[in-house]
């Protein structure tokens, strides 16, 4: 079975752990998106007339849906990776193992991903804050007013100080961990996979009759 499915429970392994963070990591994202909105919704509703207020998270709102498109991705092709080890268990030379090269190409460019998106993401949440402005009829307010009003409404603007962003600079790391082993993982499979067709490349068939040998003079 193992020279079927090269290393197939390691990669069952870290392709299942990859799937579940890259699910958990897909709710987080989705979740801060709606707390976001919410959040902010909740502070312009306590906002009276005239005052117009805005309160700006594209870095945060952009960065996080990157990640969550990443974490959709890798969800649906590490689905895909463990279906097919399924599919070709019993087989003698199944799909599985001919696109080891595409399944580690593909998690590996996914992870890298990750990582490029997920450090700004981290640093974001860990030192920026929301950027609000507000103004009465036409008129900039201050931000020394707007301190002002943020401490009467309770109101907080450090992305730090909100649970479900911190989530998203924390857990899609164990994503990137996990999708990391599996690209690792599947190039070593690959390897090894090219390494026993040689070898069984280069044997007589079991089958093959052995040549007879000079015909003797009756």
């Amino acid at each position: 079975m193992n020279s079927v499915l090269p290393l197939k429970f390691p990669r069952l392994i870290t392709l299942f752990l990859a799937w579940a963070w890259s699910l958990i990591s897909f709710s987080i994202g989705i979740n801060a998106f709606v707390k976001s909105k919410q959040d902010k919704n909740q502070i312009v509703d306590k906002i009276p007339f005239p005052t117009n207020i805005s309160i700006n998270t594209n870095d945060i709102t952009q960065a996080g849906a990157v990640v969550t498109t990443i974490s959709v991705l890798i969800l649906i092709l590490t689905t895909l990776y463990i279906a097919l080890m399924v599919i070709d268990a019993n087989a003698r030379s199944g799909i599985s193992t001919r696109t080891l090269r595409l399944q580690y190409i593909s998690l590996g460019f996914l992870a890298i991903a990750l990582f490029a998106t997920e450090i700004p993401v981290s640093l974001f949440v860990s030192t920026r804050s929301a950027k609000v402005s507000a103004s009465v009829d036409g008129f900039n307010l201050s931000d020394g007013t707007l301190k002002t009003i943020e401490r009467a409404l309770g109101a907080q603007t450090a992305y730090k100080d909100f649970s479900y962003l911190k989530l998203l600079a924390i857990l899609p790391w164990f994503m990137f961990i996990f999708t990391l082993a599996a690209a690792i993982v599947s190039f070593l499979a690959s390897s090894d996979s090219r390494s026993t067709s040689r070898r069984n490349g280069s044997k007589p068939l079991p089958d093959e009759p052995k040549s007879a040998g000079p015909a003797t003079a009756a």
